[in-house]
């Protein structure tokens, strides 16, 4: 529990890293934000289509939702949990990036 503790908190502050690089190199300004989120791998794909620039690092699944919680308090911003309704037949969604976009930055 410890060791995953650690990494939780090693993969939350090198992502924020990542943020923050990334915001310098594309001009964000202090009022531009981050929307961060969890997501398939069809969901991470469709998205990269969609946002410029897109940051997305790969995470444990036992891992996921302990470093999103993470990064999420780390910008001061709200967990929300998403309640969507799912065919119960069909297969429950691996999560398995997490990812941060900017909505106002579409790509063109």
């Amino acid at each position: 529990m410890i060791n995953n503790k650690k990494s939780a908190n090693y993969k939350a502050s090198e992502f924020i890293y990542d943020l923050g690089n990334t915001a310098l190199e594309n001009g964000f300004k202090p009022d531009e934000v981050w929307d961060v989120q969890i997501a398939t791998a069809s969901e991470k794909k469709a998205l990269d289509k969609q946002y410029c620039p897109l940051v997305a690092t790969s995470v444990s699944p036992e891992l996921l939702n302990e470093t999103f919680a993470l990064v999420k308090a780390q910008l001061n911003q709200v967990v929300k949990i998403q309640n969507t309704i799912q065919d119960r037949f069909a297969p429950e969604p691996v999560y398995e990036y997490l990812i941060a976009f900017n909505p106002a930055r579409v790509r063109r």
